[in-house]
């Protein structure tokens, strides 16, 4: 029988080709904003989904079951695939096929050989499970849920030793990073890291102008792909660096002559976070510890903040502490903590998410933090970040809402609280004055 000869309508640039006929079951290719990596995997998956004969594995396994080629391309959401557009450029490809079938509920093109490329959203992992696969490639893979993703993804390409490909452009130092540096040490995978001057895709013209429009950092992460650089859409980076840089960030010791201050923002199916932090006359703010958990109760949490050797001069929750709960026999979660002997509590305002974040980038530049105690609280405020728009190529304002929020949310309600926490005590110690009125012969001063 002839084989079937099928011309794709696609010339890959010379820096996607290696990408394309990499054979490895890992591959991480890190590459620059607007390069067109995800372009080169879509048609890396269809020519895949068309020509894979698993020869890679024994004949014996390769023959158990008559599952047609199959691969999985994800995006971080569903719906991403229509907002940036790439779905149509995956309908025009499958257009150009003769005997593809485009299946656009489904997100599916089936190829003439029975081959599958399947396009879809990892915002729900658990939608995957029982499916298999000869390739998944996870794009945009530093925003691609991380949460129980190993335990869908494995066992999808366990029936034939499928490959894994985790693309993207850094957003700090996160999943992306940790799979190019887990790479260099592993014999099955390959690893790629295109910045813009590897791929020739921009003119000098371009380059200089996205310099022009971007701050440093931005630049160093979008078009040099840089996984350390200050910004990376983090809020506190740069300031955080700083600290480093100025020996900030190291031992600090609990100063008993000084109270000590509690930060937290409550979770109820979410986190709980606790920063612990004092303040000195001069106006250096001192955070020796922070604490997040999930699962536990507020008495937990109380019993821990009781259990420090420390003297408290004031702890501050967020506004929704007030929330009344039918398992503290109706009362607030305040007058519940109050209860376990977590007090005096300020309650802070909700506040618009960026003066928060001015508010803590004020006292960064004069907070030392202990770098054992506060190791995952560190870690956390890197990792808060703004939202990236791929379809604008932007930073949006709102914050990304993940497990570095916590961190971020509490320490802003300690920030926002205790601009300075010594007169806020005395606020609540010092009765106002009221003036005594004068003395006159008048009766009615006299009842």
């Amino acid at each position: 029988m002839t084989a079937r000869i099928v011309t794709l309508p696609f010339t890959p640039r010379e820096w996607q080709i290696p990408l394309i006929e990499c054979r490895k079951p890992k591959i991480v290719a890190v590459v620059h904003r607007r390069g067109g990596k995800s372009t080169a995997f879509v048609w890396r998956g269809i020519r895949k989904a068309l020509t894979h004969d698993r020869s890679h594995i024994p004949a014996a396994r390769r023959n158990l079951r008559n599952d047609p080629p199959r691969i999985v391309h994800v995006l971080p959401a569903n719906v991403s695939w229509k907002r940036t557009g790439l779905w149509d450029k995956v309908i025009r490809a499958a257009e150009m096929i003769p005997g593809a079938r485009i299946m656009k509920s489904d997100m599916r093109i089936e190829l003439p050989n029975r081959g599958v490329y399947q396009c879809g959203g990892m915002d729900n992992p658990d939608s995957w499970r029982g499916g298999y696969a000869d390739e998944v490639i996870e794009d945009e893979a530093d925003d691609v849920i991380a949460a129980g993703l190993d335990m869908v993804v494995e066992p999808m390409l366990a029936d034939y030793s499928g490959s894994r490909v985790k693309i993207g452009t850094p957003k700090g130092n996160g999943r992306l990073a940790k799979a190019y540096d887990d790479a260099a040490n592993d014999p099955d995978a390959a690893r790629f890291l295109l910045p813009w001057q590897k791929t020739g895709v921009f003119e000098p013209a371009q380059v200089e102008k996205l310099r022009r429009d971007l701050d440093e950092e931005e630049f160093e992460q979008e078009m040099e792909c840089s996984f350390t650089a200050p910004n990376s859409g983090s809020y506190y980076g740069k300031w955080l660096d700083a600290a480093i840089a100025d020996e900030r960030v190291g031992r600090v010791l609990y100063d008993p002559r000084l109270p000590v201050y509690t930060a937290w923002d409550l979770g109820m199916d979410d986190c709980t976070a606790i920063w612990w932090f004092q303040r000195s006359p001069g106006g250096e703010w001192r955070f020796l510890e922070y604490h997040e958990d999930t699962g536990v109760g507020l008495d937990a949490y109380a019993k821990l903040v009781r259990e420090k050797p420390h003297v408290y001069g004031r702890h501050f929750l967020p506004h929704d502490v007030e929330v009344r709960e039918l398992t503290n026999q109706g009362q607030s979660r305040r007058m519940y903590l109050k209860s376990l002997g977590v007090a005096p509590i300020s309650v802070v305002p909700a506040a618009n998410p960026a003066d928060r974040v001015t508010a803590v980038r004020n006292i960064i530049p004069r907070a030392w933090f202990d770098a054992k105690g506060c190791e995952r609280g560190l870690k956390m405020l890197r990792a808060y970040r703004r939202q990236w728009n791929e379809h604008m190529g932007i930073w949006r304002p709102e914050p990304v809402h993940d497990g570095a929020s916590h961190a971020a949310d509490a320490i802003g309600t300690g920030v926002q609280g205790s601009v300075n926490p010594e007169l806020e005590a005395a606020k609540q110690t010092i009765k106002p004055f009221v003036p005594k009125p004068r003395r006159t012969t008048s009766s009615a001063w006299l009842r």
